[in-house]
């Protein structure tokens, strides 16, 4: 048996070019470069986190992964603070996960800390 790991999706469902929420996604990535990004590098128990969004369907979020239920849980219990809620005015959708598996593939493509539209 492998290292447990403890996933959880968080989604915002801001509407189509974000039409439903009080913000924008340019605004949201901005947010992530300035100041969620630093936030969560070198947080204890988070092994990743990857920030999602599609503007045509409206939906933005994050998927993580974690090294123990506890520490998925002080991150789910942080939700309701982010400043995501107050961008958008509107609470994500979350749900919780074991990992059943994880492969990294070979590539040579831009470290991961790296990628991404807010980078």
């Amino acid at each position: 048996m492998g290292t447990p790991l403890y996933a959880m999706q968080v989604m915002w469902n801001l509407g189509t070019n974000g039409r439903d929420s009080k913000t924008t996604f340019e605004e949201l990535r901005e947010y992530l470069h300035d100041r969620s990004i630093p936030k969560f590098e070198g947080m204890a128990g988070m092994r990743q986190k990857a920030w999602i969004s599609n503007p045509e369907t409206g939906r933005w979020g994050a998927l993580y992964l974690f090294d123990s239920p506890e520490a998925r849980q002080a991150a789910r219990d942080g939700i309701r603070q982010s400043p995501v809620v107050q961008l958008s005015g509107m609470l994500p959708a979350v749900e919780e996960f074991d990992v059943e598996a994880v492969a990294e593939g070979v590539h040579a493509g831009t470290d991961l800390n790296a990628a991404g539209l807010a980078r």
